[in-house]
């Protein structure tokens, strides 16, 4: 194998962090689609599920305050999901920068 000198590392460095960026901004979209209709679909579940419960209970009457309240504990749950994602993205794109900055 080739002897790298240090100019050639940085330029491969470089490269590297480009396609870790071009990499996450295709796929972050992509997923974010799937996730959306993945939500449609729970969502429509959820909303029947309550609305079957609120109609047995004789609650219906109060079927906005409940869907209030899940609406709000959903939104919660789903923006720390998506913070540990985000994070746990993050923790992993800096282990391989530093791997490919000790080679240089």
């Amino acid at each position: 194998m080739a002897k790298v000198n240090k100019k050639e590392w940085k330029i491969l460095l470089e490269l590297e962090r480009l396609k870790n960026d071009i990499k996450h901004d295709i796929t972050g979209p992509v997923i974010a689609s799937f996730g959306f209709i993945i939500a449609l679909v729970w969502r429509d579940a959820i909303k029947g599920a309550l609305d079957e419960y609120l109609s047995r209970a004789g609650l219906i009457e109060k079927a906005y305050l409940y869907n209030f309240i899940s609406a709000v504990i959903i939104t919660v749950v789903v923006i720390s999901i998506m913070i540990s994602v985000k994070k746990f993205g993050a923790i992993k794109k800096k282990k391989k920068i530093k791997e490919l900055e000790k080679k240089i």
